[in-house]
């Protein structure tokens, strides 16, 4: 079975053999001559064109060995040129990359060339590609998980979590967030979308609605609620319908009216939570349906006078602050907090580990309503496309140095034969073509001159 060489093996046995058979040719000119003694008068010709072809071929050899390692394994100077040279290799790569690539006017030259975000948008619109990266998120995102549910990672967040937050000055952040939010002036549309979604999911899930809405009114007033229906037992509302029942029976119409409303107002009382849960949902309604409500305006009042005091040093900001550092200092909201967190984690990691995770579901048409919206926003496009280009303009001339002294750093660290054989397989083909051509051209250099 014949053996199947590499290219640059293939080119180096070629090579070789040319250079075999200059120095074959040199070896046997005598016994040619005494053989064949008819063609002496061109014997000379032939034996000046091999032993130049000889000469040119070792010459090549040496000068091709001698750029990767030490011919013949000998101390010869200027040999082994590259595993000598390691470290000013490291250094010119680096400083090629650093004047060739990382500076700002090459990569504001690539990016004019390139609609990155137009090219992405168009990418993320076909559902194969959307479902693809959706996939690997799929992918990451467990294992990212997997690693927050540490316990010594777990704490370790939470304790650094929890020092921020002290050391922050809450009021202000706040007041910046608030300020940023109404300064585009797009807090009511933002509104609009968040009253539009819970208003249609309010009418389509009643029942889900009561159910997540009924522990928060039962931790607000159920207590108070306890005493009314404690008091109004079974048997005390059958004792009230009768005493009330007998005196309508006796009594003038409209007596007997105000009677009915009256039960009718200690039936309510037992049910006050689906009243209740019944107003939220038609406020929400009539919030939606109105851009003028002053449920809006007192919103905006609200969050402008907010702005205001949260900004300085007033007593609202010496208030806020003082119930945050009452909050992070208590460990049962920090727990609770944390467990939220946990909870939902959970709860993704359980959907992400299920045969048909939702959410991978709803991250692909996210993606996908991505591409589209920006595929079909153009000024969008421009604004992205220069924010990425201010970004890598921004990191190349901030961190330039740091690249290039990682990039040298990680050339001096190669082993040396290693890198050898690496660059030698990756050029090494082109240069044995060059010991082929140089015994050529020697032998014929050769055979021309042996007519002069």
């Amino acid at each position: 079975m014949s053996h199947v060489y590499a290219p640059l093996e293939q080119r180096q046995l070629l090579a070789n053999a040319a250079l075999v058979i200059a120095a074959t040719g040199v070896a046997v000119q005598s016994t040619l001559l005494s053989h064949f003694p008819a063609y002496s008068a061109y014997m000379p010709h032939v034996k000046m064109a091999f032993e130049a072809a000889l000469v040119g071929g070792l010459a090549d050899w040496f000068a091709v060995t001698a750029i990767f390692r030490r011919p013949f394994n000998l101390p010869i100077p200027h040999t082994a040129i590259i595993p000598s040279n390691q470290e000013r290799i490291a250094a010119t790569i680096g400083v090629f990359i650093q004047s060739n690539f990382l500076t700002e006017e090459a990569i504001r030259r690539s990016a004019s060339r390139h609609n990155l975000s137009g090219e992405v948008a168009q990418w993320l619109e076909k559902e194969s590609n959307a479902s693809k990266l959706s996939h690997e998120i799929g992918v990451i995102a467990p294992r990212v998980l997997q690693f927050f549910r540490h316990h010594a990672v777990e704490s370790f967040v939470q304790r650094n979590v929890v020092e921020w937050v002290k050391a922050s000055e809450t009021n202000l952040l706040t007041a910046q967030m608030l300020q940023a939010i109404f300064n585009n002036g797009n807090h009511q549309q933002a509104f609009q979308f968040v009253l539009e979604q819970l208003d249609d999911w309010l009418n389509k899930n009643p029942q889900q609605a009561q159910e997540l809405l009924a522990p928060f009114i039962d931790a607000i007033i159920g207590s108070v609620l306890s005493k009314v229906r404690s008091s109004l037992s079974s048997d005390n509302q059958g004792v009230a319908s009768l005493i009330v029942g007998g005196i309508a029976a006796f009594t003038k119409p409209e007596v007997r009216k105000s009677a009915d409303q009256l039960m009718s107002n200690i039936g309510n009382a037992l049910n006050v939570e689906q009243r209740i849960i019944d107003r939220l949902i038609s406020l929400t309604h009539e919030i939606r349906q109105d851009p003028n409500h002053t449920f809006r305006r007192k919103l905006d009042e609200l969050a402008k006078h907010y702005i205001g005091v949260l900004s300085v040093d007033s007593p609202e900001s010496k208030r806020f602050n003082a119930f945050k550092d009452e909050m992070v200092n208590n460990p049962d909201v920090v727990e609770f907090f944390g467990s939220i967190v946990v909870s939902i984690r959970e709860a993704i990691q359980k959907d992400l580990n299920s045969a048909n995770p939702v959410i991978l579901v709803s991250v692909r048409d996210a993606l996908m309503m991505l591409g589209r919206n920006l595929a079909q926003d153009t000024q969008l496009q421009k604004d992205v496309n220069q924010a990425i280009t201010d970004a890598a303009c921004f990191i190349t001339s901030a961190y330039s140095d740091n690249i290039i002294d990682f990039i040298g750093h990680q050339v001096r660290s190669w082993d040396s034969e290693k890198m050898v054989r690496e660059i030698e397989r990756a050029v090494g083909g082109d240069l044995q073509m060059i010991r082929l051509n140089g015994t050529l051209v020697g032998g014929l250099v050769g055979l021309v001159l042996s007519f002069l």
